[in-house]
């Protein structure tokens, strides 16, 4: 696989992970969700970005272990999302990355940021009850498409 084929095949697995997780989120405890299959789009749009942003940061980890230069162009992206959200891209990007690399289990620290972005975000809090918050629990929706996910970026790994 050529360089090219590899990123696109990357941008695909970082998207498609986003959206799993977002949208697993979406749902989560949301009377409307789980009576009419109805979920909110603007709140998976919401969580898309900053999720893409921890997911970039997660394979950008995985990556400097196979690949340096695949790694940086999937660094670049990242930075470009950290822009998006508002974030000084490089400090931004340095020490997500110096945080996995220094943490003894990088999959617990992946899936804690992402349920941190999720708990964080204002729109997602205000669908769910006072009490709820996301669970490191097979019961937690989001937890499992964020286990798969990973799982799914680990595998890709074995194709590059």
């Amino acid at each position: 696989m050529n360089s090219e084929i590899r990123l696109d095949a990357i941008n695909e697995a970082i998207g498609e992970v986003a959206t799993d997780i977002a949208q697993a989120y979406a749902e989560f405890g949301d009377l409307t969700s789980m009576y009419l299959g109805q979920t909110s789009s603007t709140l998976q749009l919401r969580l898309f970005r900053p999720l893409a942003l921890e997911t970039s940061l997660y394979l950008c980890f995985l990556l400097s272990k196979v690949d340096e230069k695949l790694a940086d162009l999937v660094g670049e992206d990242a930075k470009a999302y950290a822009i998006e959200l508002g974030r000084q891209a490089e400090p931004y990007v340095k020490e997500s990355l110096l945080a996995y690399e220094k943490s003894f289990d990088a999959l617990a620290l992946f899936i804690q940021r992402c349920q941190d972005i999720v708990a964080g975000d204002s729109l997602w809090l205000s669908t769910q009850r006072q009490d709820a918050q996301p669970r490191t629990s097979i019961s937690d929706k989001g937890y499992v498409a964020i286990q798969k996910g990973a799982q799914r970026l680990e595998s890709l790994m074995n194709l590059l």
